[in-house]
């Protein structure tokens, strides 16, 4: 099974922001060589519209040229309590890119907020 397919078929709206975190995590430990883990959050518009974005990115050297990236985006409306935060946090490690996210506001804030929707794709940095 490929990677994309394992996060796609482990990961709903209706799965909890613990519960992805914990299936991102699990899906660090497939060799890619190198890679590289990234905490960004904040809000943003690559859709027109405003939504406040909570990404987990694995990025890993291409076999060509730049870098291969895994998204899980989890997005939400912005709200007054969680649009002020913003990050972009990379790790090495998967245990210190869990710590990071566990002890981030953003995740205490929105660990039991509905799902607004999921975003979850791959992409080439070349």
């Amino acid at each position: 099974m490929d990677i994309l397919t394992y996060l796609k078929e482990n990961i709903t709206t209706k799965t909890t922001l613990c519960e992805i975190l914990d299936t991102f995590c699990k899906m660090c430990e497939i060799d890619l060589g190198d890679s590289e883990l990234l905490f960004e959050t904040g809000v943003f518009s690559f859709t027109c519209d405003e939504l406040y974005y909570f990404s987990l990115v694995r990025q890993y050297e291409a076999e060509g040229e730049g870098y291969n990236q895994i998204h899980v985006d989890v997005i939400y409306p912005p709200s007054s309590k969680i649009s002020e935060f913003s990050r972009a946090d990379w790790a090495e490690n998967v245990d210190e890119f869990k710590q990071k996210v566990l002890s981030s506001e953003e995740y205490s804030i929105l660990k039991d907020e509905p799902i607004y929707k999921l975003d979850i794709y791959d992409d080439n940095t070349e």
